[in-house]
């Protein structure tokens, strides 16, 4: 008797990283798509990507059709959604739909930063939609407290709610950088989408705080997309060009230079997931000031893994920053254990988590269709 072929999965989401696809979700689906185990196969059907509104409304479309005939005519085992909001949930309900039809096993990896706040402003009706909609065997999540949320919502069973925390590819032992003095420039950097949300406004405003003396031991780059020429103009307005620098979205090559060139990571967000970004940073060994929401707090211990300030707290993020500038000991500390706390988040332990929920759930989809 020969080997049992592979479990075919068919994962939908955004397209994998490119320049039309940024962000953490494709970058989870990016390393999904390159799963190195034999015993599963992944297939990929994008639903999602940066382009104008006819061609990505096209795109979704065709996801959506594809995937549910992929699923119809047999060639899936396991069912695997990237779900955000709004109308990422639109996009997955036929694919899933098609799955409970055929009897295929499925799992919704919820990403959201705002799901439930998005959730709970729908009427009642479109509450009920949505639970429909999204019904799957298994869903995973970034945060513990996510398991609550999202049963109590969903009116699921939180026994089939699942912490399953993004991944992070951890680097090579490399050189970096000599790690400065008390006297040279720490710099710090920031990566994602620029605009509120992200807290990039709050940077700025707390560099602007800062004394003179600590400015002039400090360089910040914000890079990313979003609201680059508005975050230019407030950091002109407030006169702190000389310190911070506003780039456009960086591409890897040129995004992993900067974090390998950089002490500290701000990301004092008002709402997240589990940023990768975070998690990338974290894994190089820079210090992170970040704000305790979403999956953050399950990561990042106060003054342990990094520094917690509160969203919108702007003295308390200008005095996170100077402490790091003033105290290298500190910034030191922090940052080892950063890089200590992301050999948790190993890509490998992810794949082999991942197998095994698949096989498993693929087995308990062929004994329930006899």
């Amino acid at each position: 008797m020969g080997e049992p072929r592979p479990v075919r999965v068919l994962t939908i989401g955004p397209a994998p990283l490119s320049a039309d696809s940024r962000g953490g979700m494709a970058t989870v689906l990016t390393l999904m798509q390159a799963h190195p185990d034999p015993r599963v196969t992944i297939r990929v059907v994008p639903t999602y990507a940066d382009h104008g509104l006819v061609r990505r409304t096209l795109l979704g479309l065709r996801g959506m059709l594809v995937a549910s005939a992929l699923i119809l005519a047999g060639r899936v085992d396991v069912l695997h959604v990237h779900l955000a909001h709004g109308g990422s949930v639109a996009r997955k309900s036929l694919p899933l739909a098609a799955a409970r039809l055929r009897g295929t096993a499925t799992v919704v990896h919820e990403h959201s930063y705002d799901f439930a706040g998005w959730f709970d402003r729908l009427p009642a009706w479109g509450r009920a939609l949505v639970r429909r909609g999204v019904a799957a065997d298994v869903w995973l999540v970034l945060a513990t407290h996510h398991v609550t949320e999202f049963g109590r919502r969903l009116h699921m069973d939180e026994e089939r709610i699942r912490v399953l925390h993004n991944p992070v590819v951890l680097p090579r032992p490399a050189a970096r950088h000599a790690v400065p003095g008390a006297h040279d420039v720490v710099r710090a950097v920031s990566l994602g989408r620029l605009g509120h949300r992200k807290g990039s406004y709050d940077v700025v405003a707390a560099v602007a705080q800062l004394p003179s003396d600590v400015r002039g031991r400090l360089g910040v780059v914000l890079a990313g997309d979003g609201e680059v020429d508005e975050v230019r103009a407030v950091v002109a307005r407030a006169g702190v060009s000389d310190v911070v620098e506003v780039r456009g979205w960086q591409g890897p090559a040129e995004r992993d230079d900067l974090v390998r060139r950089s002490d500290v990571f701000l990301l004092p967000s008002y709402e997240e997931g589990l940023p990768m970004a975070m998690l990338e940073a974290m894994a190089q060994g820079l210090a992170p000031i970040v704000s305790p929401v979403g999956g953050i707090p399950n990561v990042v211990g106060d003054g342990v893994e990094g520094l917690l300030v509160e969203p919108g707290d702007v003295d308390a993020l200008a005095v996170a920053l100077r402490r790091l500038v003033d105290d290298p000991a500190l910034r030191q500390r922090v940052a080892a254990a950063a890089r200590s706390r992301a050999e948790h988040f190993d890509v490998d332990h992810w794949y082999d988590d991942l197998t095994e929920l698949w096989i498993s759930l693929d087995r308990a989809a062929r004994r329930s269709r006899g």
